[in-house]
């Protein structure tokens, strides 16, 4: 099937850098009652918008009790949540601007300032980011700002073909929406979206991803490179979640490389059959509290529940930071990664490094707590030449590699 739904739960090499460090995709806002900001077309790149105005009206729709402190000073509540595209079969509902409506109460009744989201797609009349911060906005008196990145087209042939992409919406501002196209892709593009969160909201930089289905090394690939672009970015605080669809359930190869990497898994022994889940790394100044599944049942909204979690404010582990940098040119379409002898790295697949400017590419943990070995590969398949390089835990290392 040409969609990426839940194939998990229900039977059935281009490297492109975050637009705040690369510039190459396509970021735009714009501000107005229901504006779309810049567009994302099949070629990717990443939509922003937020409104100036919102409604007092509160939307109705099968939301679940109310639990408040979603942007408090106290913690964050947040829900990710993979909207099954423009699709309403196994729901109750007879449009999407109702479905979205139930969403929006579930948002207003928690008291939720952040919502990830996967397969939100969009067609000519409807885009469901837009559609969605609009029912945001009426259901709870505020403005939101949302982005979109382009992924792939889904259901392609069929009367249910649309764009499909993952999005953020963030009640407030939110700053450097972002989008990173996975170093290794399965059948369908893939990419995840990053934003930066109001001070209001702890600056958290949230990234929204939905892995490959199909393709275990791609998925599991995808998760690792994830896990360490989201320190890269948030380095020295660390203030990193990363939500989603990760198309693997806990204690799965792609699940595990965020432990490995310093996170904190908010959905920890929730549903040992999901796939959905938020993961925050372990120096952030917040811990979860509480974690459901909602929309299940007759409330349900997708072919996915929702994952909602609260966070409340907790002091973050002290960690030490190992940053390695490789000065390289792989070429168009190449990319650099890392392999070593000492956990979180392994000699038996590599880390995709996030290229911070052209010709040079990081890769930052904080769990080397020991000296260690390492080399770097084009394309996780071509090896520096030369002996292994030593590391050491704590340090700032630059390699200039030849292959």
């Amino acid at each position: 099937m040409q969609n990426s739904r839940c194939r998990l739960c229900f039977p059935v090499l281009t490297f492109l850098m975050f637009a705040a460090c690369s510039g190459d995709p396509a970021v735009g806002t714009s501000s107005g009652g229901g504006g779309s900001g810049t567009g994302s077309d099949s070629a990717g790149g990443v939509s922003s918008a937020s409104s100036a105005s919102s409604t007092s009206s509160t939307s109705s729709g099968g939301g679940q009790g109310g639990q408040g402190g979603g942007g408090s000073q106290s913690g964050l509540s947040m829900l990710s949540l993979n909207l099954h595209c423009l699709r309403l079969d196994g729901t109750v509902y007879a449009t999407n601007a109702e479905r979205f409506a139930a969403i929006a109460k579930l948002a207003a009744d928690r008291d939720i300032a952040v919502l990830a989201l996967q397969e939100a797609c969009e067609r000519p009349g409807e885009k469901a980011i837009d559609m969605l911060r609009a029912a945001l906005e009426q259901a709870t008196s505020s403005t939101w700002t949302s982005s979109w990145a382009f992924a792939h087209v889904a259901w392609e042939g069929t009367p249910d073909q649309a764009n499909e992409g993952v999005g953020l919406l963030v009640r407030g501002v939110s700053s450097s929406p972002a989008e990173l196209q996975h170093a290794v892709q399965g059948a369908l593009r893939r990419v995840a979206l990053s934003s930066t969160l109001s001070p209001e909201l702890f600056g958290l930089r949230v990234t929204s991803v939905h892995f490959e289905v199909f393709e275990t090394a791609a998925r599991e690939g995808q998760a690792r490179e994830v896990a360490a672009a989201a320190l890269v970015d948030t380095a020295p605080s660390f203030s990193a979640i990363v939500a989603g669809d990760f198309n693997d359930v806990e204690g799965s190869a792609t699940h595990a490389a965020f432990p490995a990497m310093g996170y904190v898994v908010a959905d920890a022994g929730l549903d040992p059959t999901g796939i959905d889940h938020i993961m925050i790394h372990r120096a952030a100044k917040l811990r979860p509290v509480a974690v459901e599944k909602v929309f299940l049942g007759a409330e349900a909204v997708s072919d996915h529940p929702g994952i909602f979690a609260r966070f409340e404010v907790a002091p973050g582990d002290v960690v030490t930071s190992t940053r390695i940098t490789a000065k390289a040119d792989p070429g168009a379409n190449h990319f650099i990664s890392l392999r070593g002898d000492t956990a979180p790295l392994s000699w038996s697949a590599g880390f995709p490094m996030r290229r911070t400017v052209p010709g040079e590419w990081a890769f930052v943990t904080t769990e080397l707590g020991s000296d260690f070995e390492f080399k770097v590969l084009v394309d996780d398949t071509t090896w520096q030449t030369g002996p292994n390089v030593p590391g050491k835990s704590g340090m700032d290392q630059v390699v200039t590699p030849a292959f």
